[in-house]
């Protein structure tokens, strides 16, 4: 690629750079911007595997990283060869329309039958096509005789090539289609054999000289589209797996909902059957700030000025900055005027005077927060200084929020800046995290594209309004994504308005309260469960084990949060601190019924005081918080 020297090139460059697709760039750039996931060397053990993560967690990226051609590309840039290619991917990506076409009028024995014979046909396609690239590799031909064993465990008859089958089976394809929506109908159909294709394929590869000792990856990705028995078929391929055949499967989180096999009598177990890979869990921090700096790093090689390092070019904001942009000041010289009235001795009002404004405001949030005499407080902050810095320690960060409480005229309430706090919104997911690289450089160079600011660096106040706008779009695509979209829209809209005022009413509670357990009848949990595991598979909520239970009427294992990409947009903390028990039944009325009450209802629960006005970005969604039924 040229280098960049014009302003709006440069920018053009960077916007596109920080694009999470990749398609956006072509295969020789693309090779100089690719990082190996730090859990690449779990992924490529020769046992099953089974990779946890959703949309946008790279999860796709690195099952397609395993196919046999760009495991290739991989080593040539390592300097090695075919030779130490230890594995040959292959990759399915279910179709849910297609998969789905297979129930109805049949008995489910019955379907089982065609879809083991559909999987089959689509994973002999792949392998038709690692065959041919095999052959032109390795200058290895494959004899007819052997190219027939495959084709008659399909039910088909000779053939002369890997191209040939290629054909054969894609026909098969379109015949088994026309059955599946047709059943009752005579379309020359023959089943296959579970598995049986798959394996013999993999067998000729082997007794060929194609293989020579490598093991074939089938890739399985977006798992959790499968029908429950259509999971059960494919469970009993990854139980009995055995070289040179191995399994790799994609799926969201709670996107396996059956882990029997065929018969119902055997599970899936870890770590027996498959390794278990977490994306969440895999090093996100090392692995996102490496994708970022290898495209810092590239930008500077086109002749761009940029920021050397994710840690440079997004600026941090000290917690007494903050306070000071939030108005400390104002709220310090109220809280002198104050104590100068109030009889407070001269050293201790002196101790005051002399503290910065980014201290002195601390007193009326302990105030409000409290209840107590403002004098008694500073009396005792003077008397006891040490326990006060731990105090301002715990509760300053949550002092923040109630900084901007109640004032109208601030563009920004709150801030989430610098490369640590970045890191921890996007929540484990990449594209949310170049999501959020992409749009800060949109608003940091915004109209001055013709004055292109070099080195680049991203304000405090670009990431925060970057961080609002990709909360407010992935809350607008939920809708779309999910089967219960609408529904999981109105529970994300309904638990950010609780916890946004939340963090503003400081009154006798604990700071920063962001998570939450459910609690109920069992009925009622039940049903509100399901729709939060849904929301956790669509990245719209993160879920936790529970340190312990703080009443006998939790009974759920799980803790819920919204997921901290919302965070810049409801104005609450995204750290994981302290948590809320909401009742079921309340959060189904947000999702179901009133969400105004409903709202006050989980708000009185929590000792909370009065409701605070919609901020700017919730005011878009005013009609559902007057009960507009749509919740639009």
């Amino acid at each position: 690629m040229k280098d960049y020297d014009g302003p709006l090139d440069k920018a053009s460059t960077l916007i596109q750079l920080f694009g999470e697709n990749r398609a956006e760039w072509p295969p020789e750039s693309f090779k100089d911007l690719f990082v190996p996931p730090t859990y690449i060397d779990k992924l490529e053990l020769m046992r099953p595997s089974i990779l946890v993560g959703g949309r946008g967690t790279g999860k796709t990226t690195s099952l397609q990283s395993l196919r046999f051609s760009e495991t290739l590309e991989r080593l040539k840039l390592e300097g090695l060869s075919f030779s130490d290619q230890n594995y040959l991917g292959i990759l399915i990506r279910i179709n849910k329309n297609r998969v789905h076409a297979f129930q109805g009028a049949l008995t489910e024995s019955e379907w089982k039958r065609a879809f083991a014979h559909y999987f089959n046909l689509l994973v002999c396609s792949e392998l038709c096509k690692l065959g041919s690239w095999l052959e032109e590799l390795v200058e290895i031909k494959v004899n007819e005789d052997d190219l027939t064993r495959i084709s008659i465990d399909l039910g088909l008859g000779g053939v002369v090539s890997f191209d040939n089958l290629f054909k054969q089976v894609n026909l098969l394809i379109s015949k088994l289609q026309l059955y599946v929506n047709n059943p009752h109908s005579d379309h020359g159909v023959v089943f296959s054999m579970p598995e049986s294709p798959l394996r013999v394929f993999a067998e000729v590869l082997e007794d060929t000289g194609l293989l020579n000792g490598k093991v074939i990856f089938c890739c399985i990705d977006e798992y959790e589209n499968l029908l429950d028995y259509q999971q059960g078929v494919i469970n009993t391929y990854i139980k009995h797996a055995s070289p040179p055949l191995s399994y790799k499967v994609g799926v969201r989180k709670f996107g396996i909902r059956n882990w029997s096999t065929t018969d119902n009598q055997d599970l899936l177990s870890n770590p027996d059957d498959f390794e278990l890979i977490e994306i969440v869990d895999e090093g996100f921090e090392y692995f996102a700030t490496a994708v970022a700096n290898k495209r810092l790093a590239f930008a500077s090689e086109k002749g761009i000025a940029v920021s050397g390092t994710i840690d440079q070019l997004l600026l941090n904001m000290s917690m007494e900055e903050e306070a000071l942009k939030l108005g400390a000041d104002k709220v310090s010289d109220e809280v002198k005027n104050e104590l100068r009235n109030s009889g407070l001795n001269k050293p201790a009002f002196d101790f005051f005077e002399n503290k910065k404004g980014s201290e002195v405001y601390f007193l009326k949030y302990w105030q409000e927060k409290t209840g107590d005499n403002i004098c008694d407080i500073a009396k005792d902050w003077y008397e006891n200084e040490s326990s006060w810095e731990t105090r301002l320690g715990n509760h300053g960060y949550a002092s923040l929020f109630w900084l901007s409480k109640g004032k109208k005229g601030l563009r920004i309430k709150k801030y989430y800046s610098g490369s640590k706090t970045m890191l921890a919104l996007a929540g484990g997911n990449i594209r949310y995290f170049l999501q959020l690289l992409k749009t800060s450089i949109e608003y940091e160079i915004g109209d001055k594209k013709s004055e292109f600011p070099e080195p680049l660096i991203l304000t405090p106040e670009s990431q925060t309004l970057a961080l609002r706008d990709v909360g407010k779009r992935r809350l607008e695509q939920i809708e779309g994504l999910a089967e219960q979209g609408v529904k999981l829209k109105r529970l994300i809209l309904g638990i950010g308005k609780v916890f946004f005022e939340l963090a503003r009413s400081p009154a006798n509670r604990s700071p920063e309260v962001v998570s939450f357990v459910v609690t109920g009848s069992n009925e009622e949990i039940e049903k509100i469960s399901a729709l939060l595991q849904d929301g956790v598979g669509h990245l719209a909520f993160e879920v936790f084990t529970r340190t312990k239970n703080t009443s006998k009427l939790e009974v759920k294992d799980e803790e819920f949060r919204l997921h901290r990409i919302f965070s810049g947009f409801f104005e609450i903390s995204h750290r994981k601190k302290r948590r809320a028990t909401f009742k079921a039944k309340d959060l189904l009325a947000v999702v179901e019924g009133k969400p105004t009450a409903a709202i006050s209802a989980l708000l009185s629960d929590q000792d909370a005081t009065s409701q605070e006005e919609l901020p700017e970005q919730l005011a878009f969604f005013s009609a559902f918080y007057n009960d507009n039924e749509n919740g639009e």
